[in-house]
């Protein structure tokens, strides 16, 4: 079955798609034909949808998507530069949550969105795990602090850069600095080899906390949670992890009990030329 199908009847022969694609999966034969697909590479397609978004009729499906048509959209309804620039500089992280659940459905439309987001050969390795109420988040919050525990027993260095025996004792007395006792938490995870698997889920984890934002909602990186489960198979487990898959985001979220009102100043980037090139430093006195 071909990757592609373009409708004859819509195709203008522009040959947009033809020149977009990113792997030359599309060809024309001769000049006024209809675009077809490279026989020789009809198993290069990744599905990325250029050849979709390109067309100015609609006239191309991918057959990975079942026939469904590409939404088309006007440069109105984008954002200007300045709104989401807005929305950048105005996430926060969020420690506090209202006692207000957020339901799995509303955190699987996040999910959904995070699915557009740049993975390498548009392999879309990341998967998620989400835990939806705060008993199941304090449930993992448990097993965290168990690897923490056996981390200070052990005396690993890892402990004391850390302060993890603070961390447990502050757990211990009912201070949650670990899971900010969450409504809910959305964890990350693909395949340990991959073409960029790290990266992958960690740019899906980010557009889904920009898009978490933009709704209202309050979202937090659970480092934590990430830095356990890169030592332990109990948390992986525990998150329903497969072997050799690995998390590398996680967000807790829930409805902000905070109101930010104000952006906070950041560093200019200052730029220096080095050997023929710009090095940018977002920070004051860095090398």
């Amino acid at each position: 079955m071909l990757p592609v199908i373009i409708d004859a009847k819509l195709c203008k022969k522009d040959e947009l798609c033809v020149h977009e694609c990113p792997l030359s999966v599309l060809t024309v034969e001769e000049k006024g034909l209809i675009p077809t697909v490279h026989p020789k590479k009809t198993n290069y397609c990744i599905n990325c949808g250029h050849c979709m978004a390109v067309c100015p009729t609609g006239a191309i499906t991918l057959t990975a998507f079942d026939g469904q048509q590409a939404t088309p959209f006007s440069k109105e309804e984008l954002p200007d530069s300045a709104a989401v620039e807005t929305l950048i500089k105005t996430r926060r992280s969020v420690r506090k949550f209202k006692k207000k659940n957020i339901s799995v459905q509303e955190i699987g439309e996040l999910i959904h969105i995070s699915a557009y987001s740049p993975s390498g050969h548009n392999a879309q390795p990341v998967s998620w795990t989400v835990l939806d109420t705060p008993e199941k988040v304090y449930e993992l919050g448990k097993v965290v602090v168990e690897w923490m525990e056996e981390m200070v027993k052990q005396k690993n260095p890892l402990a004391e850069k850390l302060f993890l025996a603070g961390l447990v004792n502050a757990w211990k007395k009912g201070n949650d600095a670990i899971c900010r006792n969450a409504p809910a938490i959305a964890v990350a995870w693909a395949p340990k080899l991959g073409i960029t698997p790290q990266a992958d889920t960690i740019i899906a984890t980010n557009t889904l906390e920009l898009a978490a934002h933009a709704k209202g909602y309050g979202t937090c990186w659970a480092g934590y949670v990430i830095l356990a489960a890169a030592y332990s198979t109990k948390v992986l487990r525990h998150l329903d992890i497969p072997e050799e898959h690995m998390a590398h985001g996680a967000l807790f979220l829930g409805h902000p009990a905070v109101r930010y009102r104000s952006i906070p100043p950041r560093h200019e980037a200052v730029a220096k030329e080095q050997d023929g090139k710009f090095i940018f430093h977002a920070r004051p006195n860095t090398h």
